[in-house]
């Protein structure tokens, strides 16, 4: 006795793993976009929740977004958002700057801008102002992920760990 399977029953076999495999992808599509998203806001607002919640609100000013490349003259193929809030007071050193950076990986090119108008900066203050180049050359630098902090004051650790918090 032949064991032959006809061909019409290979076709349904065929036919009927091809089906499972797609109502089995559908199924896995369906339940990743029914996960909840990870919350990455841009620099902008995590830069203003931080001067509202550090209680700067009423001293600094914020910087509009196409403005910050006048501090910051970084490429802008790097980043995905930026946001800045300055001190009011032109005698006073006082800054707070978010980047989100496209990829992490870009970190240390961003980093090295940063550091360079820093030190300009300090140097620009030196003398003029009592402890204020002092301040800038006490920034914090701190990277969580592709968000970059740059904040210059007296409280930098109070800052840093809200940035984190922030972000976590």
């Amino acid at each position: 006795m032949s064991s032959r399977v006809k061909p019409r029953w290979i076709v349904l076999s065929v036919l009927a793993v091809v089906f499972a495999t797609v109502v089995v992808a559908a199924g896995i599509r369906i339940i990743h976009s029914m996960q909840k998203p990870e919350s990455t806001p841009s620099a902008d607002t995590l830069a203003a929740e931080m001067v509202q919640e550090m209680g700067y609100k009423n001293s600094y000013i914020q910087i509009a977004a196409h403005s910050v490349q006048k501090y910051y003259p970084m490429d802008s193929s790097l980043l995905e958002s930026k946001g800045m809030w300055i001190d009011k007071r032109s005698n006073i050193a006082g800054e707070l700057c978010c980047f989100r950076l496209r990829r992490s990986d870009d970190a240390e090119q961003a980093k090295k801008v940063i550091h360079e108008r820093l030190n300009q900066k300090a140097r620009a203050l030196h003398g003029l102002s009592s402890g204020q180049d002092q301040l800038v050359k006490n920034a914090a630098v701190v990277q969580s992920g592709t968000y970059l902090l740059v904040a210059v004051s007296d409280n930098t650790e109070a800052e840093t760990r809200l940035f984190k918090k922030l972000l976590n």
